[in-house]
């Protein structure tokens, strides 16, 4: 079988390298190397070197894909994160950042004591309301009363979590309810 080989200049300008740059893929075994000796000498079987020139470029693109560690770009990762954290800490030493379980114990406090107030209303209303005569005299009993209720937790104080923080502030606390979900049921009338 005959082999297609060609200079090295038509390997180069084929593969749009310079003639250096094949001189290297060959001695790093990425193209077949010319012959050494002879009248081949600096010629480069042609098949071979586009096979392995484009076997390196598909490793080289798959490598980049697969996110290949680059040390310049893992240590300014590495920097960025540690920068992060230090100035997370800085936040949280300053109570500017809370932990998000913290916030989220807090606010199932906060809307657990909202329940409980709005679940009191209709027990609490019916017979006020009942007695007015006037819509506009209804409306102002149901409007007080709800505004009572959202200045109660306006004026709660922070509300502490961590040891006993959240569980102690919310979900059995009914402000004078004796049965919060019996307001939930439909009324009779």
């Amino acid at each position: 079988m005959a082999t297609n080989t060609q200079p090295i200049a038509v390997i180069a300008r084929l593969l749009d390298l310079t003639e250096r740059r094949v001189q290297q893929l060959a001695r790093d075994g990425i193209i077949p190397a010319s012959a050494r000796t002879g009248p081949e000498r600096g010629r480069y079987d042609l098949v071979g070197t586009v096979r392995g020139y484009v076997r390196y470029l598909r490793e080289l693109a798959t490598r980049s894909q697969t996110g290949a560690a680059d040390f310049g770009v893992e240590r300014a990762r590495l920097i960025k994160a540690k920068a992060d954290l230090a100035e997370m800490d800085a936040a949280v030493r300053r109570g500017d950042l809370l932990p998000a379980a913290q916030v989220e114990e807090a606010w199932i406090a906060v809307l657990a004591r909202l329940r409980a107030r709005l679940l009191v209303l209709p027990d609490r209303l019916a017979p006020l309301v009942h007695e007015e005569t006037t819509i506009a005299g209804t409306r102002a009993q149901i409007r007080d009363a709800i505004t009572e209720a959202l200045a109660e937790l306006a004026s709660l104080p922070a509300i502490a979590v961590g040891a006993e923080g959240a569980g102690a502030a919310g979900a059995g606390d009914a402000q004078g309810a004796d049965d919060p979900g019996a307001a939930a049921d439909p009324d009779d009338q």
